[in-house]
């Protein structure tokens, strides 16, 4: 039987059923250049929204400035320092998406083989990239409620704000990252991605959700890292 080939208007409606429709994205994903639309979307609301959310990113930076006691005389190169880095972070993030999804993509690949699963890497890839679409969710969310509450932002913990297991028990540091990890975002992405890896390939979605492991424990570890590596969030 001839594998479906979708068009590429059909991939480009089809990057939406990341929200809904394991199913419809797995067909979706085997259009040529399915990837492509995903990631102009999400470079898109990050490239926005990281311009919006600057200003609390730089009062992150001052509040972090102010507690190492830098001298006044290198104050202001500090300042445009963390002025000119935050800015070009906005407009690189893309790249890194990219780059992270086509490792996270690789890895999946391997594991599903190591569990019997068998899937392109342009298959898996392109899933993965529209399941970013429910992270960039998470990234509207987080300004929208940072821009509600108004408060002035003098550590990190203020810049993760509690969508998941962190809603129900209070903390600081390495914990938080892990449970602000798992938030609703992360948890939905996850299930549409392993459901729709578990469509694509035929296989049972007890292998699809091991096959997916390294697409949640290598960001996990990063976060974790950047948790005990980042002033003020271990206390």
């Amino acid at each position: 039987m001839a594998e479906e080939n979708p068009s590429v208007a059909s991939g480009i409606l089809g990057m939406f059923n990341a929200f809904v429709d394991p199913g419809g994205l797995a067909k979706a994903a085997k259009a040529k250049l399915f990837w492509l639309w995903p990631l102009i979307v999400v470079s898109i609301i990050f490239i926005v929204f990281g311009y919006l959310m600057l200003p609390y990113t730089l009062q992150l930076g001052e509040a972090r400035m102010a507690q190492q006691n830098i001298p006044p005389e290198r104050l202001e190169n500090a300042r445009n320092m963390t002025r000119i880095i935050t800015q070009v972070i906005v407009y690189v993030v893309p790249v890194f998406i990219v780059l992270f999804t086509m490792l996270g993509a690789w890895l999946v690949n391997v594991t599903g083989s190591m569990v019997g699963l068998r899937a392109k890497f342009r298959d898996i890839f392109s899933i993965m990239m529209a399941t970013s679409l429910i992270a960039s969710l998470q990234y509207i969310a987080t300004y929208i409620v940072l821009r509600t509450k108004g408060d002035e932002i003098t550590s990190q913990d203020q810049m993760t704000p509690a969508f998941g297991l962190d809603i129900f028990v209070p903390a600081h540091g390495v914990l938080l990252a892990i449970l602000n990890f798992f938030s609703i975002f992360q948890i939905w992405s996850l299930v549409i991605l392993a459901l729709a890896l578990a469509s694509l390939t035929g296989a049972s979605k007890g292998k699809a959700f091991a096959a997916i492991t390294p697409a949640w424990v290598i960001p996990l570890i990063f976060k974790i890292i950047g948790a005990l590596f980042t002033p003020g969030s271990s206390s």
